[in-house]
């Protein structure tokens, strides 16, 4: 019995495109990648963060809370929407002051902005939105009680967060800053 000889392609592929066909023993075996690396190959979830400008209609101040990171630092409320529930912004937000800053309250006033955060390489990392709230109801005891509430003028909060972006529009956007 003669076999017959299988003809060669008439060009070369380059190392890089697509090779010839091959059998199955011939095929290079894929290499698996260890479970941290096949998790940085996931897209990344965009961060969708709420926070609130609380003020007092009477006093016109506003009400910050002291930063669990930096020592003497205030902070506006914020958190973070719960995705796996698929949390509205406006449900965290009340949430979220609860816990947080021990305000209860039934509504937001009015929505300050949303503002976009980008990393250096210009992608979209995180959605903020950020509320005013007006005259709320405090709590004795809340989740976050180890913070302190502090009272401050308008220009006090902006000082505040003058480091905070996010912070510092939604005070220059509230009701406070367009009335001054």
């Amino acid at each position: 019995m003669t076999t017959a000889a299988i003809p060669q392609p008439a060009f070369e592929f380059p190392s890089s495109s697509i090779s010839p066909l091959s059998t199955p023993q011939e095929q290079p075996q894929q290499q698996q990648l260890p479970d941290n690396d096949q998790k940085k190959k996931k897209k990344k979830i965009i961060r969708q963060a709420v926070g609130a400008v609380i003020i007092d209609s009477t006093t016109k101040k506003v009400l910050m809370l002291s930063s669990r990171k930096r020592e003497n630092a205030l902070v506006l409320p914020r958190g973070e929407c719960e995705t796996d529930t698929q949390e509205t912004p406006e449900n965290a937000t009340i949430r979220v002051l609860l816990s947080e800053a021990g305000v209860s309250v039934s509504s937001l006033t009015q929505r300050v902005g949303t503002f976009t955060e980008a990393n250096k390489k210009g992608k979209i990392i995180a959605h903020h939105w950020m509320y005013e709230v007006h005259d709320p109801t405090l709590v004795d005891t809340w989740a976050g009680s180890d913070r302190k509430r502090v009272w401050v003028t308008l220009n006090e909060a902006l000082t505040a967060t003058t480091d905070r972006r996010m912070a510092h529009l939604a005070l220059n956007s509230c009701s406070l800053a367009r009335h001054s």
